[in-house]
This record gives C-alpha cells, sequence and structure tokens, in this order.
C-alpha cells in the first residue's frame, strides 16, 4: 500500500520512519505546507514531500494525519470522502461536533482509526485482559495520572487545556480499561501560563458506580530527569493493578552533548534495534486494516467519547470555578 503522512512535525516525521519499515507499506509521501522545509524534510526521511493532500490523494490508499489538534478536521474529511482508510493522531478533534462531522464522513464503517497510543502498550493491555477476566473483581477505585514539564506548556498551553491534551490519554484509558460510561463528573482547575486550564483534578463516577480520578498538569521542573510522570492504579474487591507509566527512556549526558538527552525506548522508537514500540504496534494494526480492508482496531467512536470526556471534565471545572 501507498500512505501519505499529513504534517511533518515531529510526531509525523516518526510516523513516516516506522511506517517505511513496515512490509506492506511500499511508498510514504509526506505532506506539508512550509515550502522552506520541504527539502529538508524529504532528504531527512528519504521519501517525496508534497504541498498539499489534495495533490497526494489519487495517488495513495490511506492517510495518517499528523497535524496539530485544531486543524485535523479539514483533511480528515478530505480523504474519508475520497475512500481512503485514515488514521488520525490522537485526539479525534477539538470538539464533539467535529468529531460527529468526522465520523460522518466515512463511506464504510471501521475505515477511521484514532491515534490513542496508550492502548498498544503491552502492559496496559495485560492489565485489560485480567480486568476483563475478572481477577480483580469488582472495580471499585481508580487513579490515573500523567504530569508534564513546564516545556510541553511552553508549546501548547496557548491554545490548548491540560485536560485536552493529556487528560484525553487518561479519560480515553479509563473507559477503555473499565468499558464503562461516565456518569457524573466534579473537577477543579487552575490557571498558571494563561487563558487555560494547566492544572486539573477531576472526580468520575461511572455507570456502575466505580469512582475514578484523574490528575494532569504540567508543572513538572524542565530539568527534571523525567518528562512525564504518569501512572494507573485500579483497585477492585479481589485485587489491585499498579503500572508505573513515567518513563522508559534512556538519559543520555556526553561531553559532545552536555545537556540531558531523552530517548524514548518504549513509545516512539522507530528503531527495531530498540524496542518493538507502541507507536510501531499502533501503525502496524492501522496497515494491517487497510491492507486487508477489515475494521481498525481503535474506532472514531471511540475518539468521540474521549474528546466527549474531555468536555464534561471542563465543563464541571468551569461550573467549580465559578461557584
Amino acid at each position: 500500500m501507498k500512505i501519505a503522512v499529513v504534517g511533518l512535525g515531529m510526531m509525523g516525521r516518526l510516523h513516516a520512519r516506522v511506517l517505511l519499515g513496515e512490509p506492506d507499506v511500499e511508498q510514504v509521501v509526506g505532506v506539508e505546507t512550509d515550502p522552506e522545509r520541504t527539502a529538508e524534510l524529504a532528504a531527512e526521511l528519504g521519501i517525496e514531500v508534497r504541498a498539499s493532500l489534495e495533490e497526494v490523494l489519487p495517488d495513495v490508499d490511506a492517510v495518517s494525519i499528523t497535524l496539530p489538534d485544531d486543524l485535523h478536521l479539514q483533511p480528515a474529511l478530505l480523504a474519508l470522502t475520497a475512500g481512503k482508510y485514515v488514521l488520525v493522531e490522537k485526539p479525534l478533534a477539538t470538539s464533539t461536533a467535529d468529531c460527529e462531522a468526522i465520523l460522518a464522513a466515512q463511506p464504510l464503517p471501521g475505515r477511521l482509526m484514532v491515534g490513542h497510543l496508550l492502548r498498544f502498550d503491552e502492559r496496559l493491555r495485560e492489565l485489560k485482559r485480567r480486568i476483563d477476566a475478572g481477577e480483580l473483581g469488582r472495580l471499585r477505585y481508580l487513579r490515573i495520572h500523567r504530569v508534564n514539564t513546564r516545556a510541553t506548556a511552553d508549546r501548547v498551553a496557548d491554545r490548548v487545556s491540560v485536560t485536552a491534551f493529556l487528560g484525553v490519554h487518561d479519560l480515553d484509558l479509563l473507559l477503555w480499561l473499565t468499558g464503562q460510561e461516565i456518569e457524573a463528573v466534579s473537577a477543579e482547575g487552575r490557571r498558571v501560563f494563561g487563558d487555560y486550564s494547566d492544572v486539573t483534578v477531576a472526580l468520575l463516577s461511572l455507570t456502575d458506580g466505580t469512582l475514578a480520578c484523574v490528575e494532569n498538569h504540567w508543572l513538572l521542573h524542565p530539568s527534571s530527569a523525567r518528562s512525564c510522570l504518569a501512572g494507573v492504579q485500579v483497585f477492585g474487591d479481589a485485587g489491585s493493578a499498579l503500572v508505573d507509566l513515567s518513563t522508559d527512556e534512556l538519559e543520555l549526558i556526553t561531553a559532545a552533548e552536555p545537556r540531558s538527552v531523552r530517548v524514548d525506548t518504549r513509545n516512539w522508537t522507530h528503531d527495531p534495534q530498540v524496542s518493538g514500540g507502541a507507536l510501531r504496534r499502533e501503525l502496524a494494526s492501522f496497515v494491517r486494516a487497510a491492507v486487508t480492508g477489515t475494521p481498525v482496531e481503535i474506532t472514531g467512536e471511540d475518539g468521540i467519547r474521549a474528546i466527549q470526556a474531555v468536555e464534561l471534565v471542563e465543563a464541571a471545572a468551569t461550573r467549580a470555578g465559578a461557584e
């Protein structure tokens, strides 16, 4: 198959590199609208880079969209309307309305996949299997937390809340692990850097009575040896489970590069000598669906549920701030 990667920032370049290593992928074509970066990116990645998705669509079978969150709508509509399999990096979009528009553009069910990477972490897959098998008994309480450094805030805090950027991972994880829906939400948020919440703590009641706490912020000092603090704790009548998601990084400090350099060895790596990587498993799953014409593993419906959860948390935090 031939696949286009739309948007060649950090995630787009990672997608391109991983896809180039997939045996069922014959060609990867990049789409980058910044003409000053086209030649540089083509040389870096060893692929053809074009200026628009419209130009590429007749020549490809599938499309991976790795643009900033607020730019997902139009390319997703364009690619789905053209009958392509489409992967959209999380979140699917920035509002329920945009998610609904994207879902409605599918020519057939199961053509749209959302890149919720955590579902491809083998530790979390095993946790999901054991929860579904009833090994923890009836679930009573979950705590999920994800904290990034201020470097993340410097990049995105002027355009998005911490819940929409980080919390969407954890809210999707909560819904997927439990198989439940959100019954009620209370939340508190605080602004630190700008117009959006930079600290959010949400308490969620699920349809089966399970209680969950989701905590997100990006206040970790950028000089920290860890770029992320994250984890999942699950407590049931028959057992409990603890997963530390904080880091799988190799931290390097050398004479040539005296500052701390972090090399991710689990999620992002495209080097088969280091790790298969959750991103490689995610993209392999998408390619497999596109090649065989079968439904994708993480659907657009999953994506919209995560955005609806984000909107519930943000609305609850707004109400709490107004009281």
